[in-house]
C-alpha cells in the first residue's frame, strides 16, 4: 500500500490539463487487438479504490481524486497502470495512464469492455503531455457510472502501425470508491449504459 501511495503522489504531481471531449469515428478491431484481448487475464486482482487529495498545478486548486491500479499489456508484457477520476472546480475528469505511452494525435481510438462483454468503439482525448488518455465533464461522468455494479474494465488503445495497448482494471465497488467524487462534482444520477462510449 505504501508503494501505491508513493506512485499516486508522483502521478498527481505531474502537470495535467483538462480539455473538452471530441468525437471521432469508432476504431476498427484488428488482429493485434484480438491477440492482446486473448492474452489478457480474465481474473483481475481485487479492486482497491484509493481516495487522495490531488493538486492541479495549472489552476493551483486542490480536489479529491479516486485512484485505481491495474495493469497494461503490450506484446505480452505487463506494466502497472492507473485509472484516476478527479474533481476540480466542479468538473470531473477521468485519466488512464501507464509508463511508455506517447500519442502523436490528440484523438485516440479506444475500445472498451465491461465484464467480458462486447468491446465498444469510441475515441478519447490524449492528455496534455500525450502520455495517457482522458475524458472530461459529462462524458467522464457517464463512463464512470457505467462501472457501477461491474467487476472488470478492459480498455484497448488502438495505435496506427503498432499493436494495441490493453489495460485491465478490477472496478468492483465503484459506487463507494467514486462516492466522494460524485458528491463533490454534483453528479446528477446515472445516465443510460453505453452512452458515454459512443458520443
Amino acid at each position: 500500500m505504501q508503494r501505491h501511495q508513493q506512485i499516486v503522489s508522483a502521478a498527481v504531481a505531474l502537470l495535467f490539463g483538462i480539455v473538452p471531449a471530441s468525437a471521432a469515428p469508432p476504431p476498427e478491431p484488428d488482429s493485434e487487438f484480438a491477440e492482446a484481448t486473448r492474452d489478457a487475464s480474465s481474473d483481475p486482482a481485487p479492486a482497491a479504490w484509493i481516495l487522495i487529495d490531488a493538486h492541479n498545478h495549472i489552476s493551483g486548486r486542490s480536489g479529491p481524486a479516486a485512484v485505481l491500479f491495474g495493469f497494461a499489456q503490450e506484446r505480452g508484457r505487463r506494466r502497472q497502470a492507473s485509472l484516476r477520476a478527479d474533481c476540480f472546480e466542479g468538473r470531473t475528469t477521468l485519466h488512464i495512464d501507464t509508463a511508455g505511452l506517447h500519442f502523436a494525435s490528440r484523438i485516440v481510438p479506444v475500445t472498451y469492455s465491461l465484464d467480458d462483454r462486447l468491446f465498444l468503439g469510441t475515441a478519447w482525448q490524449a492528455s496534455t503531455d500525450r502520455s495517457g488518455v482522458e475524458l472530461s465533464s459529462e462524458r467522464a461522468i457517464e463512463f464512470l457510472t457505467e462501472l457501477y455494479g461491474r467487476t472488470e474494465l478492459r480498455v484497448a488503445l488502438v495505435r496506427p502501425l503498432s499493436v494495441s495497448f490493453l489495460f485491465s482494471f478490477a472496478v468492483g465497488g465503484a459506487e463507494q470508491g467514486l462516492g466522494t467524487i460524485a458528491e463533490r462534482c454534483h453528479w446528477s444520477g446515472a445516465p443510460a449504459i453505453g452512452d458515454a462510449g459512443r458520443r
